[in-house]
Formats: structure tokens, C-alpha cells, sequence
């Protein structure tokens, strides 16, 4: 008899962690919008040199993350990682900060305060849970500002890009893979860690070619929550510009949803690349938000 398949705890977080940190992207770029509406694509097909750029950058940075990681004990390469996520958490709350606050004090209050206890956790109290809240607000900045620069099929070439990318970095090189090691074995903050049973303590996890050794957690690249982020950003401004929010963000995540099902309880080999299938998702809601609210109607 086929294996009975249940959703346990981990992958239910990680769901909910996706659904949350897209939702919260998209809230920060209808902020953005109302403030500077002229900064958004201005364009179905704003941004395309995006595309080549960061693919570049993203091997460049994984090889060359590697090379020094294994030839090098590079400890300045945590707090290159903290300065990252601190100058996004200060970015993120720079437009937090204006629907939050109430005079130009707290505003600067806010955006100093936000990303130095983010910095304070993640140095002084580096817990999993610890490192999924600065990969909240890591995921939810990337897939809002570049979501809200990429015009809508910009958005959808970049993602398929990159899931072709992620394929055969995780099936073919395997480099991804040596760079998920390389993240656990220096605590460099770019995994979220979920939980196989949240009773027990997390202890030091270990990643193999076949995934979470002993299942302790579940492993997720925080690019599977920020580029299908970034297609469900692009569709929900678009969406907002020609007057069909709703559907130009519904129909991305919904897809999303699904790929984020099938990759955590599929018949998957694992680890498996996350962008294929979220990607994928997000493309195929976006596609048939298009063809039903702008083709059709």
C-alpha cells in the first residue's frame, strides 16, 4: 500500500511562512505605490536586464562563496550576512515606519530600533527561530522591491530563469546542496529551519545529499520564498494599475500554494529545488490571471 501522507508541522509552517511572508511583500508595495507610484515598472516588460544581471551574480556569489568557505575559515562571512539582512529589516520598516508612526520621532525610532534587535538576536541569541524571523523580513524586502521594479513579464522570465538555474545547481553541479552545508556549518543566516516536532529541541542539524540528516528539520532556501514572492508583487501591481487587484494577486499565490504543497509533500526526491515548482505556480496563476482578466474580459 502507498505511504498515507500527512501534513506535518514543518511543512505547514513553512506553508504558512510563504502564504505570510508574499502577503506582507505585496502590503509593503501597495505602501510604496501610494508614496511613488512613477518608481513601479513603468512597463509589462520593465526590467529584463535584471534578469542576466543577478543570474550572474547568483553563480558568481554561490561559486565564490564555496571556493572561500572550503580553502578559508572566513568568519566575517556571518556578519556580511547580518549587514545584509539588517539593511533590509531598516529598509522594510523605512515604509513600516510611516503607517506605524505618528510623528517624525517615533518614524526614526522605528526604522534604528527594527534592524539593530535584529542584529542583537542574530548575534547574541542565533536560534533557529531566531534566523527564520530575519529571513521573514530578508524574503518579504527582496520579493517587494523587486517585484515592484520588474514590470509583469520581466517578472515571469526572471523567475524561469532562476528555476532553471536552481535545477541544476541542487540535480546536476550540486553546488546549491554544498552551499546549504556551508550555511548550517557556519551559521550563516540563509536557511529557514523548520521543526519536525516543535516539543524537541533543535539541535545541530546536518544537511546530506539526501536532504535533513534524521529528519530532524526541514531546510528551506530563503530564494524559494523571495522569487515566487517577486511574481506575485509584479501581478498584484499590475493588477493594481489596470483595476484587478484581487485576481493579479489571488491567482500568483494560489499557485504558489500549490507548488509549495507538492514540493514539501510530493513525491519529491530530496532536497529538492524549491523554484521549479513555486515558480512554475506562480507563473500559471499569473498567466491565467492575464488570460482570463485581460484577454477575455
Amino acid at each position: 500500500m502507498p505511504e498515507k501522507r500527512e501534513f506535518p508541522a514543518a511543512q505547514l509552517t513553512s506553508l504558512v511562512l510563504f502564504i505570510a511572508s508574499s502577503i506582507f511583500a505585496v502590503y509593503l508595495a501597495s505602501i510604496a505605490y501610494s508614496i511613488e507610484p512613477s518608481v513601479s515598472a513603468s512597463s509589462t516588460t520593465s526590467g529584463f536586464g535584471y534578469v542576466i544581471y543577478y543570474l550572474v551574480a547568483a553563480i558568481v556569489f554561490s561559486v565564490a562563496l564555496i571556493f572561500l568557505a572550503r580553502r578559508f575559515k572566513l568568519n566575517f562571512l556571518k556578519w556580511l550576512f547580518v549587514a545584509a539582512i539588517a539593511l533590509m529589516v531598516f529598509y522594510v520598516w523605512n515604509y513600516l515606519g510611516l503607517v506605524i508612526a505618528n510623528t517624525y520621532d517615533e518614524y526614526y525610532v522605528i526604522i534604528i530600533a527594527a534592524p539593530a534587535i535584529m542584529v542583537l538576536a542574530l548575534v547574541f541569541h542565533n536560534r533557529w527561530y531566531v534566523v527564520n524571523i530575519a529571513g521573514f523580513f530578508l524574503t518579504s524586502g527582496m520579493a517587494f522591491v523587486l517585484g515592484f521594479l520588474l514590470g509583469l513579464w520581466a517578472a515571469a522570465v526572471f523567475l524561469a530563469a532562476f528555476a532553471i538555474y536552481d535545477y541544476i545547481s541542487v540535480y546536476k553541479t550540486k553546488h546549491m546542496i554544498g552551499l546549504a552545508k556551508i550555511a548550517i556549518d557556519r551559521d550563516l543566516p540563509m536557511l529557514f529551519v523548520f521543526p519536525t516536532d516543535f516539543s524537541k529541541k533543535v539541535g545541530k542539524i546536518e544537511i546530506t545529499d539526501e536532504g535533513v540528516a534524521e529528519h530532524a528539520a526541514m531546510a528551506l532556501g530563503f530564494g524559494d520564498v523571495a522569487f515566487p514572492g517577486i511574481m506575485v508583487v509584479a501581478s498584484a501591481i499590475y493588477g493594481l494599475k489596470i483595476n484587478h487587484f484581487i485576481p493579479f494577486f489571488i491567482l500568483p499565490l494560489l499557485g504558489g500554494i500549490v507548488g509549495m504543497i507538492y514540493l514539501v509533500l510530493g513525491n519529491v526526491k530530496k532536497p529538492a529545488p524549491g523554484l521549479p515548482f513555486l515558480n512554475t505556480g506562480v507563473i500559471a496563476g499569473t498567466l491565467l490571471s492575464y488570460l482570463i482578466f485581460v484577454v477575455i474580459l
